[in-house]
């Protein structure tokens, strides 16, 4: 029997949907309501340079979608269009409301055309200095083709004639520069801040750009297009892999277009021209919008000093287990009990200490760490780069196919091997995903490991804003553990023997099945049997089947899954929630009842089938038992959320969870940073 399943384009949108909400609920502060159209943008755009690219892939096999075992591609595409079609209306409500209610908190968002007199010789001077020495149009020419465009920037089609009327048209083509801010702020004049899209001043320079050419009357519209992001690897692996990426990034410049966005408001004549030159004149991926595009670079919206339409910044909390930490240093306290850190209630500076310290640590003897995304200018890497530079055996796993840093990797490495780092890229036919680092140290004659497993990257840019988890640990048999995993990167034709850690994909599914198993059996005993899974993605059919079969066995199954969910809730053993708010939730809990000894575990992995199959995932018991009860109560307070949670039902339709009269509000990332403060 097929079991119900939903497309993972089409859950994956409703999720974005919910980041929408959050843009569009007024009870947000306005500057954040912005930035979360930005996120909603940013969102998308990957979406459709990765999941709609691999639609269109798909729809090309004709009917193997059957024999692959998932929904029909053609069929997918078409209500993606849909939906995407009607989130676009959304979001344009939205984007109208925020720029009203910003003027009346005395933030105005101008055009080329509301420009104060006064202001208008200061934009000028700011046209022709700053923004002029970057604009190179390109002239369009029926009878010739367009150039190859690059999908990351945004243009504007540009439309010149003359107000007489005579003669004939003109057509150009301005990218944007992404070299210069895209938002920029003017000149105070009175109480109202003002603030340009960069395009706008483009659009007011624009008969100075063209003074030379006999025209006087000059119309643009937005133009931006996205290209297939997707990088095929083979199996050879003796081909230099800087040469592969390097080669992946250039093919993704140049991919098929899988998305057109354009000004509606653009004269028919002059789209068909363009869409004509692009090759997408009967396409199905052409979707007309509002003045602006690129709009995820709302994120960076200026906040102009005005704290007050911000949420309250947030103190990084104190670490109980760190209090002694000056005096002691890491390695006498971790030896006494594991820590536990909650970013971002906790600093990621806590991580990037302790490489500190084993950098300089005359007893400390290698440092290993998996590298999937870091931060731009990373203070792990320095730290790493400091403890080879003073002796230490350093190696580093960089990923090589960490999508849209491929790039940034390979850079890195490259730093890393000319400060002596030893570097391993990647591992042949998988992706390591793992986020792991790996300290040695000479104490009394042996060597001792110390650990640190996360459910997140090792990257203190991101730490600041996503939700996720961090484990110190002394505990050698987890130590040795790691030390298996390292020790497979560089043989891996063994896989890693190990004792308390889960890998993918090695032993995921096997282990998994027999945990669900389990609370089935449990349920069958009449006891209490559940399974509390908090993820990012759930879309492995696999899992879903054995969830599906354990709710039908009578065990409780509790979900909070963020993005992509394709299991079709129709059970009432199985309750299903999303929570979206002023951080974003990424960490993964796995939390077994197993007859009233609770096992909890942390994940880098997701359940998505590539999680199991092709990437190398790491999935860590909590062994402590008050750091286990302290993640439980997490994952509690999580469930109890009455006010940004979403229900995720079989519609998923994004209902509110509401809260029952008398009972308090609860919001769950401000009830654990009270949580977490109250600790010690």
């Amino acid at each position: 029997m097929k079991i119900p399943f939903r497309s993972k384009e089409e859950s994956w949108l409703s999720f974005n949907a919910r980041v929408l909400q959050e843009a569009a609920d007024p009870a947000v502060p306005l500057l954040e309501r912005i930035k979360f159209l930005g996120i909603y943008s940013s969102n998308l755009d990957e979406f459709f340079r990765v999941r709609v690219a691999t639609l269109k892939r798909l729809a090309l096999l004709g009917d193997h979608w059957i024999e692959l075992n998932i929904p029909n591609p053609g069929e997918t595409f078409r209500a993606v269009n849909t939906i995407v079609a009607k989130q676009a209306r959304d979001f344009n409500c939205a984007f109208a409301d925020i720029v009203t209610r910003l003027a009346k908190a005395g933030i105005r968002i101008l055009t080329d055309r509301e420009v104060p007199e006064n202001l208008q010789g200061w934009l000028t001077d700011y046209f022709r200095t700053i923004v002029r020495p970057h604009l190179m149009p390109v002239m369009l020419k029926s009878t010739e083709a367009l150039p190859n465009l690059r999908d990351v920037p945004m243009y504007l089609a540009v439309l010149m004639t003359r107000t007489s009327g005579k003669g004939r048209p003109a057509h150009s083509l301005i990218e944007i520069p992404s070299i210069l801010p895209r938002f920029v702020v003017l000149p105070a004049k009175g109480r109202a801040q003002m603030v340009m899209f960069l395009d706008d001043i483009i659009r007011y320079g624009m008969s100075e750009l063209f003074s030379h050419l006999p025209y006087d009357k000059f119309d643009a519209w937005a133009l931006k297009f996205t290209r297939d992001a997707e990088m095929d690897f083979d199996d050879d692996f003796t081909e230099s892999v800087f040469q592969k990426v390097t080669e992946g990034v250039k093919a993704r410049e140049e991919g098929l277009p899988v998305r057109a966005n354009y000004d509606a408001e653009i004269p028919g004549p002059f789209l068909r021209l363009l869409l004509n030159k692009l090759g997408l004149s009967d396409s199905n991926s052409v979707y007309p919008g509002a003045r602006y595009h690129n709009r995820k670079d709302l994120i960076g919206f200026p906040t102009l000093g005005r704290s007050d339409l911000l949420y309250p910044k947030s103190k990084p909390l104190d670490h109980y287990a760190l209090e002694r930490l000056p005096k002691e240093g890491f390695f006498p306290l971790l030896r006494k009990r594991d820590v536990l850190l909650h970013f971002p209630y906790h600093s990621f500076s806590i991580f990037i200490d302790l490489l500190r310290e084993a950098a300089i640590d005359p007893l400390v003897q290698s440092i290993r760490l998996t590298q999937y995304r870091l931060a731009k200018s990373s203070c792990v890497a320095r730290a790493l780069v400091c403890a080879a530079r003073n002796g230490k055996e350093v190696t580093v796993l960089v990923e090589p196919q960490a999508r849209f840093d491929e790039k940034a990797n390979i850079s890195w490495a490259g730093e890393y091997r000319d400060a002596g780092v030893r570097v391993i890229l990647g591992v042949p036919k998988l992706k390591v995903h793992a986020k792991l680092a790996l300290i040695s140290r000479k104490e009394i004659g042996r060597t001792r490991y110390y650990a640190a497993l996360a459910t997140g990257n090792l990257n203190e840019d991101s730490a600041r804003v996503f939700a996720d988890h961090m484990l110190l640990t002394s505990d050698q048999e987890v130590g040795r553990d790691v030390a298996s995993v390292f020790d497979f990167f560089d043989r891996n034709y063994r896989p890693p023997h190990l004792s308390h850690l889960l890998s993918a994909p090695f032993y995921l599914r096997e282990w998994l099945r027999q945990r669900i198993d389990k609370e089935i059996a449990e349920a069958a005993a009449g006891r209490v049997a559940i399974i509390s899974l908090k993820l990012n993605n759930l879309s492995d059919e696999e899992t879903i089947q054995l969830l599906l079969r354990a709710a039908e066995a009578g065990v409780k199954v509790r979900l909070i899954i963020r993005s992509m969910f394709s299991l079709i809730v129709d059970h009432p053993n199985i309750e299903a929630i999303c929570v979206v708010d002023k951080y974003l939730e990424h960490s993964r809990i796995l939390w077994f009842h197993n007859g009233g000894e609770p096992l909890v575990y942390l994940s880098s992995a997701d359940f998505l089938q590539r999680n199991f199959d092709t990437r190398v995932e790491i999935i860590f018991p909590l062994r402590d038992p008050t750091l286990a009860a302290q993640l439980r109560r997490y994952f509690e307070i999580h469930w109890s959320d009455n006010r940004k949670a979403r229900i995720l039902d079989r519609d998923l339709t994004n209902r509110f969870r509401r809260r029952t009269k008398g009972s308090p509000e609860i919001r769950a990332q401000f009830a654990i940073e009270e949580y977490l403060r109250g600790l010690h």
